[in-house]
C-alpha cells in the first residue's frame, strides 16, 4: 500500500487493543453500538416501504415522494463528511450522544410535518446525524477488535443495517400502514432517545492521547485507491437502489402483494442481509479484493434475475430473500476495503464511505425516477440496475490491482499501517 508523510491521526485505529468499548461490560457496549446503527438504518430504509403512504397523503405522484429517498441520501453524501471533519476533535462519547439526540429531533419533526415541504426539511435534518454516527460507532467497535477478526467486527455492528432491513423497515412500514405514516416516525424517535441514553450510560471510548489531525485525515483520502472503492461504492449502490427505491410499487404492481405483504417480504429481504452480512464479515477477514468483484457480479445477476422473478408471487419472495443477501455481502467488503485504503484516517473514511452509499443511493431514485417519468415500466428498473450494478466492476478491480501490487514513498510514518494483519482488506 502506498503511504505518505503526515502528521500523526490519533483516529487511526491502535493495533493491540482487544477490548470493546465498555468499561464494565463490553458485549453490552457493542450492542449499543449495534443499536446505533440500527436506529439510523431504519429512519433511512423505512422510507421505501412508506412511499406509496406518504403519495397518498401528501397528494403528490410516486416519483416526487421517491425522492424523499434520494434528498435524504444526497444530504449524508454532502454533508456528512463536512460534520465529521467539524466534530473530529470532540470525545467520541460526546458526539454520539449529541447525534443520537439531534437524530430524536429529527424524526419528531417528520412525525409533525404538515406538508411536503416541511417533511423534506426534517427528513434533510435527520440526514446530517448519518453518517458520523455510523462512523463513531464503526470506529470503537473496529478499534477494539483483536488482529484478523476487525471484518467480522465491521460486520457485527453493521448488522444492525440488517437489522433494520429485517425488523426496522417491515415494522416501520406495518405501523404506517396500520396506524399512519406519522406514528412510524414517532416510533423511530422513542427508540432514538432509548439508543442516546444506553450510550451514555454503557459507551466508554477511551480518550486519545492528543487531539485528531483533520488535515492529516483529508489527506489520506486523497489516494487513488481511496477514489476507486468509494466509485466502487457509488456505482453498486445506485444499481440496487434503481430498484429498490421503488420496491413497494414493485411488490404491489407486478407482483400484486397488499401491504401486509409488502411488509413481509420487506422481511425476507432483511433476513437475506443479515446472512450476507455475516457472509461479507468472514469473506473480508479472507482475501477480500476478490471477493469483493465477486459480489458485485452477483448483485447485477440477481438484480436480472428479479426483473423476471417479480411477476409471479412464489418466486418474488425467493428473489427478494437473495437480493437481500447479495446486496448486505458487500457493505463489510466495501468498507473493509476502504479502510485498507485509508488506515490514517479511519473515522473520516468510514464517512465518506457512508457518503459514497448515500450518493449512490440517490443516484439510484433518480435514475429510477427519471426512468419511469420516461415511460420505462416498474419491472423494467431491476435490469436497468443490474447494468449500473456492473460497472462497479470495473473499480473494484483497478483497486484490487492496486492493492497487489502497491507503490511506496520513502518515507513512511508508523501510524500509517493497515488495520488488519498482512493479507487481509479493510472494510470501512
Amino acid at each position: 500500500m502506498s503511504t505518505t508523510t503526515t502528521p500523526t491521526s490519533t483516529t487511526a485505529v491502535p493495533p493491540t487493543r482487544r477490548r470493546l468499548p465498555g468499561r464494565r461490560n463490553p458485549h453490552a457496549a457493542l450492542a449499543v453500538l449495534t443499536a446505533c446503527v440500527f436506529v439510523v438504518g431504519t429512519a433511512e430504509y423505512v422510507m421505501t416501504g412508506l412511499v406509496p403512504e406518504l403519495a397518498a397523503d401528501l397528494d403528490r405522484p410516486v416519483s416526487t415522494t421517491g425522492s424523499l429517498v434520494g434528498w435524504y441520501a444526497l444530504t449524508v453524501t454532502i454533508a456528512g463528511p463536512l460534520v465529521t471533519v467539524a466534530l473530529l476533535r470532540l470525545p467520541q462519547r460526546r458526539v454520539l450522544i449529541g447525534l443520537l439526540v439531534a437524530f430524536t429531533a429529527g424524526n419528531a419533526a417528520a412525525a409533525l410535518a404538515t406538508g411536503y415541504d416541511a417533511l423534506l426539511a426534517a427528513r434533510v435534518g435527520t440526514a446530517l446525524t448519518h453518517s458520523t454516527t455510523f462512523a463513531v460507532a464503526l470506529v470503537a467497535a473496529v478499534g477494539a477488535a483483536p488482529v484478523g477478526q476487525r471484518g467480522r467486527a465491521v460486520a457485527a455492528v453493521a448488522s444492525g443495517w440488517n437489522l433494520a432491513s429485517v425488523l426496522g423497515a417491515p415494522l416501520g412500514t406495518w405501523i404506517g400502514d396500520r396506524y399512519g405514516w406519522r406514528t412510524t416516525f414517532w416510533a423511530i424517535a422513542a427508540c432514538g432517545l432509548l439508543v442516546a441514553v444506553a450510550a451514555a450510560v454503557l459507551v466508554r471510548p477511551p480518550r486519545p492521547p492528543a487531539p485528531p489531525a483533520p488535515r492529516a485525515e483529508v489527506r489520506a483520502l486523497l489516494r487513488p485507491r481511496v477514489g476507486l472503492i468509494l466509485a466502487a461504492t457509488v456505482l453498486a449502490q445506485a444499481g440496487l437502489f434503481t430498484a429498490y427505491t421503488f420496491i413497494g410499487p414493485l411488490l404491489r404492481g407486478p407482483a400484486g402483494f397488499g401491504a401486509a405483504g409488502v411488509s413481509v417480504l420487506l422481511a425476507v429481504f432483511g433476513a437475506g442481509a443479515l446472512l450476507g452480512n455475516a457472509l461479507g464479515g468472514r469473506f473480508a477477514d479472507r482475501g477480500p479484493a476478490r471477493a469483493l468483484c465477486a459480489a458485485i457480479l452477483a448483485l447485477a445477476a440477481t438484480l436480472a434475475l428479479f426483473a423476471g422473478a417479480i411477476h409471479t408471487q412464489p418466486t418474488t419472495v425467493g428473489a427478494m430473500f437473495v437480493l437481500g443477501a447479495a446486496s448486505a455481502v458487500l457493505i463489510p467488503l466495501l468498507q473493509e476495503r476502504a479502510l485498507d485504503a485509508a488506515p490514517g484516517a479511519p473515522t473520516l473514511v468510514t464517512a465518506v464511505s457512508a457518503s459514497a452509499f448515500n450518493l449512490g443511493i440517490a443516484s439510484g431514485a433518480s435514475i429510477g425516477g427519471r426512468s419511469l417519468d420516461s415511460g420505462l415500466e416498474l419491472s423494467d428498473l431491476a435490469w436497468l440496475g443490474a447494468l449500473v450494478t456492473l460497472a462497479a466492476l470495473l473499480p473494484a478491480l483497478a483497486a484490487a490491482a492496486r492493492s497487489r501490487y502497491p507503490q511506496h514513498t520513502p518515507q513512511h510514518t508508523s501510524h500509517d499501517t493497515p488495520i488488519t494483519h498482512p493479507g487481509n482488506g479493510v472494510r470501512p
